[in-house]
């Protein structure tokens, strides 16, 4: 897929992209940068993992159409592409049907794990 064609934005170091439970109405591309993923657990941060340039976050939200389940923050500055909703969930729909399934099933359990398990507990 060409990346040409989708808006870009930019976020400086610090900026918050979005914040746990909202709507997802768009996933990323990290152009250039770096997105921190993190929850806030018992009043403080949770570092989840860093995404670096070349990698896509926000997209569980599109799949399962639920809220953020984690919130993103650049940790400089960061140029992301913008995959739309509505670009999302065409490309999802022309996909395998076994596989549109098989990515459900990995976002609950994600979901299920981020949600439910706070840092030390054993997986």
């Amino acid at each position: 897929m060409s990346f040409e064609y989708f808006s870009r934005t930019a976020f400086p170091k610090g900026g918050r992209i979005f914040t746990e439970g909202d709507a997802g109405h768009h996933a990323y591309i990290v152009e250039s940068g770096m997105v921190e993923i993190f929850r806030e657990i018992d009043g403080r941060k949770t570092v989840l993992g860093t995404i670096a340039a070349g990698g896509i976050f926000g997209e569980m939200a599109l799949i399962d159409r639920s809220s953020r389940v984690a919130s993103a923050a650049a940790l400089e500055t960061t140029e992301l592409i913008v995959i739309p909703d509505l670009v999302f969930q065409e490309k999802l729909a022309a996909a395998d049907p076994f596989l549109r399934g098989l990515l459900r099933v990995l976002v609950r359990n994600v979901r299920s794990l981020v949600t439910t398990h706070r840092p030390g507990d054993e997986v």
